[in-house]
């Protein structure tokens, strides 16, 4: 019986892993974006072509996110909002890939450093989630809303 319940939890644990893990991803190659812009900024022509090619790279991971995001809602139990945060981020990107290829860097770099901190703060979300079930027999009722629920400023202070 136990390995039965083993088997059910762990088939519910694979899709918030592998959300996780794209986010990471997703997360340190907008990282690797800034450091490359920084090196063409400062002189490093050969950065440019490194820069575009990451931004191809990254906006392939999160797109990846996005379907982890949905997997982990529909057969983990996740909250739906990361759905729509992965999808809301890579609009995002897609402005930001417009002002770059505008050589529009007033715009271009404002967004970016948003984007990056907007892909942090989902990889960081993705690693302190708890689905429900776990929360409940791990914390007080109190802390399991606010594991599940969508983060806010009142959290991070």
């Amino acid at each position: 019986m136990s390995s039965l319940n083993d088997s059910a939890r762990e088939s519910r644990r694979w899709p918030m892993r592998f959300l996780r893990i794209s986010l990471t991803v997703t997360a340190l190659l907008m990282f690797g974006q800034a450091v490359l812009a920084g090196l063409f900024m400062g002189g490093e022509s050969s950065a440019f072509g490194w820069h575009r090619e990451m931004a191809t790279v990254a906006g392939i991971s999160l797109m990846v996110s996005i379907v982890a995001a949905i997997l982990a809602r529909r057969l983990g139990g996740a909250p739906r909002w990361p759905i729509w945060a992965t999808i809301a981020l890579l609009a995002l990107m897609s402005l930001l890939a417009f002002a770059g290829f505008r050589s529009l860097t007033a715009l271009h770099v404002p967004l970016a450093v948003i984007t990056i901190l907007l892909a942090a703060a989902l990889a960081v979300w993705a690693w302190r989630y708890r689905p429900a079930a776990a929360a409940k027999t791990n914390a007080p009722e109190s802390d399991d809303r606010a594991r599940t629920e969508a983060p806010s400023l009142t959290h991070a202070l």
